[in-house]
């Protein structure tokens, strides 16, 4: 079988274009070798310019590559040296090659564009807290500012120690999307938790008009704890109390009936 098993396709993707992936063997059947094909558009300013690659690999490693730029392929090996040469010597095979910055990459560039430019998701926002097991203060934690379900990907978050802004002790994760192309952020903030305080995760984002804050104390969630724990209790103590009055009212009536004379039945 000869080298050229791969079907190029051109999938724009987030301004990148899908890979094509083909597994072949040798005419012998001795030796499996994988072939990839995958094109790329790189935009700069929207489309006032815009490069086309398409790039070639054999077994995971490229050996030519056409770049609109230049006009024709490009050898990175010298085992693609002969096909770039080949190519090259095609004038309908570079034509064709130089006409995808025009029907691929801006065209779906303007698809895509038209698609999400003026989408615009409200994010969401929770606050969860985690009590540091190894440190030895007790009100040592690290709270969470989760955000999610928004779009564009551009955001801001910060957290507000009593409407001051706490900017040590904050650790960011990446923006992740999600598979309906929203994404979700979380900011981690290690402190500790007095009484009293105010924590407050604030959210700027193109959807917002004004930034969206979302509060929570410590103690509002000590005291839903401490009502929980105290109810946990009291049920339990309950139950205890309960099955002990009912062993020594059990106790009582066996032995009240044990005390009672048996010749008082004979009269």
């Amino acid at each position: 079988m000869g080298r050229f098993c791969i079907v190029a396709a051109f999938q724009l993707i987030l301004m990148v274009l899908a890979a094509e992936l083909t597994q072949c063997k040798s005419s012998t059947g001795a030796q499996d070798f994988v072939l990839q094909a995958k094109g790329e558009c790189h935009f700069i300013n929207g489309t006032e310019r815009v490069r086309f690659l398409q790039r070639y690999f054999y077994n995971k490693e490229e050996d030519v590559y056409f770049d609109s730029d230049v006009g024709k392929f490009i050898a990175k090996t010298e085992f693609g040296r002969p096909e770039a040469d080949s190519w090259n010597s095609n004038k309908d095979i570079i034509e064709q090659m130089k006409a995808q910055v025009e029907t691929v990459c801006k065209h779906n560039y303007g698809v895509i564009h038209s698609v999400t430019a003026d989408r615009r998701v409200t994010p969401k926002v929770s606050i969860s807290v985690l009590k540091q097991a190894d440190g030895t203060d007790s009100r040592l934690h690290t709270l969470y500012c989760n955000v999610y379900g928004f779009y564009p990907s551009e955001i801001e978050v910060k957290w507000f120690r009593n409407n001051v802004e706490e900017t040590s002790s904050v650790e960011y994760s990446h923006v992740y999307q999600n598979a309906d192309w929203t994404y979700k952020f979380i900011v981690m903030l290690e402190t500790r938790l007095q009484r009293g305080d105010l924590f407050t995760c604030e959210v700027l984002h193109k959807s917002l008009e004004n930034p969206l804050r979302v509060d929570w104390k410590p103690e509002a969630s000590e005291s839903a704890h401490n009502k929980k724990v105290t109810g946990i209790v009291g049920f339990v103590l309950g139950g205890v109390f309960l099955v002990a009055g009912l062993i020594i009212y059990v106790k009582s009536k066996k032995a009240q009936f044990v005390g009672i004379p048996s010749e008082s039945f004979l009269h």
